[in-house]
């Protein structure tokens, strides 16, 4: 797909759901994949949800116990998948779903 014919949605999706999947786990992942293939849509937010409430009581955890890297790690996926969850709110019915091919 050229850079030309992708919508500044998609393109704003694709670059959030990269920087989310790069600071996530395989096995969640893998989650996402069997919930939407290689696409993201509607499917994914209870997961994503779920995720950031997970990541957000880690960072409280993680601060009470000195635990500083795990906790910027866990601040990290927190600051990835609030926007990323917006988004995908905000796609409603706009546009069923987004493949998540690289765009070169």
């Amino acid at each position: 797909m050229s850079a030309q014919s992708i919508h500044p949605e998609q393109n704003n999706l694709i670059h959030l759901m990269e920087r989310y999947l790069g600071l996530e786990s395989m096995e969640v992942t893998e989650a996402l994949l069997d919930l939407c293939g290689a696409s993201i849509d509607m499917h994914a937010l209870p997961l994503l949800r779920r995720r950031l409430q997970e990541e957000q009581a880690q960072v409280l955890h993680c601060e009470m116990h000195g635990y500083i890297r795990m906790r910027e790690k866990s601040a990290q996926l927190v600051a990835s998948l609030k926007p990323l969850i917006a988004a995908l709110e905000d796609m409603n019915h706009e546009a069923p779903s987004y493949h998540l091919g690289t765009q070169h």
